[in-house]
């Protein structure tokens, strides 16, 4: 999420430098930077890290120090500002609490620090904890066009044919591969409730394995063969979402995660969505099920009675939509994002000049 910030950023002249570890497939995907370094990235404590960061500031002579994740945050929090010269921005996607020694030097040394939402906000803070008035919240932005207007029958009818899946029966669509931290034992089961009450239920299943056990064997064990497809890369996402008649989310809470994208992504596809109550779920969904329906977190019977509901009810699946496409416009749109995170890389840059000449 990161670098298609630093992409928009770039789209609005913006001048971009990126530090990426030597030996990451991210070097792959660097059109976003205008210049490229690399370092090592060995742990919070890599000097030859901290000295390849601070051979790429004296390059590019940056405004704006960002760091995304907790190396990031110790390595450049531990660079004195006498030697960057620039304002230090950190970003946080987990609503995992970090060390107390990583919260207190980033309340030190950084302008500001980003929150993807209010869950992250919140494991920030407290006793050695970033202040609260340093934490911006800013959502992390969807990756696809926002649609205008809920999908059709037909048009999932298209789209699931395009896919090559099955076209009787509903779709319900879950996006975290094999991942049991992610709960695809738990969708499994929902669906096999929801199948045992006549629902003619399919479930296509998308993402990276994770376990031994496969999605065939999953499927086995949960009374689903052949009713679930394993299939769709990472190119048809966008469509996938489309496809289905529902997404469920059904992540473990010890997972930690911020603001899951495939839930924000679902809600800009038109798609209903039904999740787990946990930190970040909630964040995206709303406190008050404002982009979806929220079930008991761990319970595969409360997951499966919101999943029936809104497969069951084309005119509740129609509203939760509806709700969804307003949720993801009013939070989640690449251009608020940007927007948002450039008048905050703006304000600091100029605090900082101000310093410097201050100092001067």
């Amino acid at each position: 999420m990161s670098m298609q910030i630093l992409g928009l950023m770039r789209e609005r002249s913006h001048t971009i430098g990126a530090v990426l570890p030597a030996q990451s497939d991210l070097r792959r995907h660097a059109a976003f930077a205008n210049s490229v370094y690399t370092a090592s990235f060995r742990g919070p404590l890599d000097v030859r890290s901290v000295a390849a960061i601070i051979r790429a500031v004296h390059d590019f002579h940056p405004d704006i120090l960002f760091a995304t994740t907790p190396d990031e945050w110790v390595w450049s929090c531990l660079i004195p500002r006498r030697i960057t010269g620039a304002g230090l921005v950190l970003v946080r996607h987990m609503s995992l609490r970090l060390a107390p020694a990583v919260r207190w030097l980033a309340n030190r040394r950084a302008d500001a620090v980003v929150a993807v939402s209010a869950a992250v906000r919140s494991a920030l803070m407290g006793r050695f904890g970033v202040a609260p008035d340093r934490i911006h919240v800013i959502h992390n932005p969807v990756r696809f066009p926002i649609r205008d207007c809920v999908p059709s029958p037909m048009e999932r009818y298209e789209l699931r044919q395009s896919l090559g899946l099955g076209t009787d029966g509903r779709w319900l669509g879950f996006f975290g591969g094999n991942d049991p931290l992610k709960g695809i034992e738990d969708v499994m089961e929902a669906a096999r409730m929801i199948r045992s009450r006549g629902i003619d239920l399919r479930l296509l299943v998308c993402g990276r394995a994770r376990r031994k056990d496969s999605i065939t064997e999953l499927a086995a064990r949960h009374q689903l063969s052949g009713f679930v497809h394993d299939g769709a890369n990472p190119d048809e996402i966008e469509d996938a979402l489309g496809a289905v008649d529902a997404v469920a989310m059904a992540t473990n809470k010890s997972l930690g995660e911020g603001l899951p994208l495939i839930a924000l992504e679902a809600m800009a596809r038109g798609t209903p969505v039904a999740g787990y109550a946990t930190a970040g779920i909630i964040d995206a969904l709303g406190e008050h099920e404002e982009g979806g329906l929220l079930a008991e977190p761990g319970n595969p019977t409360s997951l499966a009675r919101a999943l029936e509901a809104i497969l069951a009810d084309a005119d509740l699946a129609d509203r939760i939509a509806r709700r969804g496409l307003e949720r993801a416009r009013s939070l989640f749109d690449p251009a608020l994002a940007a927007d948002r995170y450039e008048r905050l890389f703006l304000e600091i840059a100029e605090r900082s000049r101000t310093a410097h000449r201050s100092k001067s």
